[in-house]
């Protein structure tokens, strides 16, 4: 069996020592722009640090994200294909950014070139850690000899089983992105709702409830996860906060009391630029392994 190099994109929450942790050859960089200057959307924050960011933001600065690019995807599998290794791409959800298509394209491009070489690029129905515990399983099961068609198709059994259960501060980021109307955002704020959001089958986040005031929130994703998760499967559970880490310890807390099963391992992190630069200041995301069935609540709700 030809070995096999692992490649994700920057929506996947990674810093490169976590990169290197999980056995990952590569991260793909998305991008953003801050007041007009590009920058790699980088989860090491190298040219502009996390809380200068999400200050930047508050303060009103222009910011929008860009995806990742076919010619970063070609270098980066040039580089192994070179090495006589195959390519597995697992990329963020095709509902969110074109990343995937673009690893496509840089395959295509690259399948003639080296018409011995397996490169497969699959769509992952998720983003941030979600999308990076799922990469790390795959990581795992490479190393215990699965081959990398093995790998895919265990992929497309188990991607929706990676969930996140999402609130955020204000939604005046969200109608600034174009995710909900400005009368939505204008009525959130005055009577302080939050909503809930989780990611659908297909990738989405959806909204399933909008609860009253920061604390509410915060509880209410706290339940979720705890009804919804399984860490009798796998322990860990990650927490993205968009530079509000005191909520994320409390929502970390919130979690530990109402779970009634393995007590879990919690991980914190920034939520990176890209995502952060749709759901602003104040955002919370918890991600896990769990029941696929959340994902389709939001059907239940309307």
């Amino acid at each position: 069996m030809r070995r096999y190099a692992i490649f994700t994109d920057s929506s996947c929450n990674l810093t490169s020592a976590e990169m290197a942790e999980f056995g990952i050859a590569g991260i793909i960089p998305m991008h953003f722009y801050l007041n007009g200057k590009e920058y790699d959307a980088s989860c090491d924050w190298r040219e502009i640090g996390a809380k200068e960011y999400y200050d930047a933001i508050r303060n009103g600065a222009r910011v929008r994200s860009s995806q990742a690019r076919s010619a970063d995807y070609e270098e980066a599998f040039r580089e192994v294909l070179e090495r006589g290794e195959d390519v597995l791409s697992i990329s963020c959800a095709g509902a969110l950014t074109s990343s995937v298509k673009e690893s496509i394209a840089a395959a295509q491009r690259l399948e003639a070139e080296y018409p011995e070489a397996t490169i497969r690029c699959v769509d992952s129905c998720n983003c941030t850690y979600p999308l990076a515990m799922l990469v790390s399983e795959c990581v795992k099961l490479r190393e215990k000899g699965k081959t990398i068609d093995e790998v895919v198709e265990w992929i497309e059994q188990e991607k929706l089983c990676f969930n996140e259960v999402a609130t955020v501060d204000r939604l005046t980021y969200l109608r600034n992105a174009g995710r909900v109307s400005a009368s939505a955002a204008f009525f959130g704020g005055v009577f302080s709702v939050k909503p809930i959001v989780v990611t659908d089958e297909v990738g989405n986040n959806v909204a399933i409830e909008k609860v009253r005031g920061r604390r509410g929130s915060i509880e209410r994703v706290a339940e979720l996860v705890a009804e919804y998760s399984r860490t009798d499967v796998r322990p860990e559970i990650y927490i993205a906060h968009a530079d509000c880490l005191e909520d994320a310890k409390l929502l970390a807390e919130m979690i530990r009391e109402r779970i009634r099963r393995i007590m879990p391992i919690i991980r914190f992190g920034y939520v990176e630029s890209g995502v952060g630069s749709s759901v602003g200041p104040g955002t919370l995301i918890a991600g896990f392994y769990g029941d696929p069935s959340l994902r389709s609540l939001y059907k239940k709700k309307q």
